[in-house]
């Protein structure tokens, strides 16, 4: 008995199934996919230094610029400053700003590192140092208080102060 070859021509495959598919899952691939701004907070961290200043040379002054501390306590902020006038001066430019209402005054923050600022106007520092028990979002806001003013909200105009920003802790 003969066996009979069945001719078999071309297969067509269905491609309307896989094309749904891909029709559905792009969509739902896109709309899941992580699109987020990654925030980024300028800041820096003391450096410790190997060896001391020469002694043969004598720094120059720079009477014009100050470096601010900003220690966040939790009965409010204190302000100190160092730098290379004499120390009468710096007593006056530090002080403290109390809590207001029981929250942190940043807009009382902002005004005296603006007077600080339109005094020592070459002065880009300052150094956080916030206590053991104070949040994250309170060193954020005090470092934005610091770091620049809004001058008018209308326009979005602001007013740049200290924006080297050193977080520490204190020793």
């Amino acid at each position: 008995m003969a066996r009979r070859v069945r001719e078999v021509g071309p297969v067509e495959l269905n491609m309307v199934p896989i094309m749904n598919l891909f029709l559905a899952l792009i969509p739902f691939l896109l709309s899941s996919a992580a699109f987020f701004q990654a925030a980024v907070i300028n800041a820096s961290v003391p450096a410790l230094s190997e060896g001391g200043a020469d002694d043969n040379s004598e720094p120059k002054k720079e009477l014009d610029k100050v470096s601010l501390s900003l220690q966040i306590t939790p009965e409010g902020f204190v302000i100190a400053a160092s730098g290379d006038q004499e120390p009468e001066v710096l007593q006056k430019i530090g002080g403290t700003i109390p809590k207001k209402d029981g929250k942190y005054d940043y807009e009382k923050l902002a005004e005296r590192c603006k007077s600080i600022k339109g005094t020592y106007k070459k002065s880009d520092t300052i150094v956080i140092l916030p206590g053991k028990d104070v949040l994250y979002d309170t060193i954020v806001k005090a470092m934005d208080a610091s770091r620049e003013r809004v001058v008018d909200p209308r326009l979005d105009s602001r007013e740049h102060l200290f924006t080297n920003a050193v977080v520490s802790s204190i020793l």
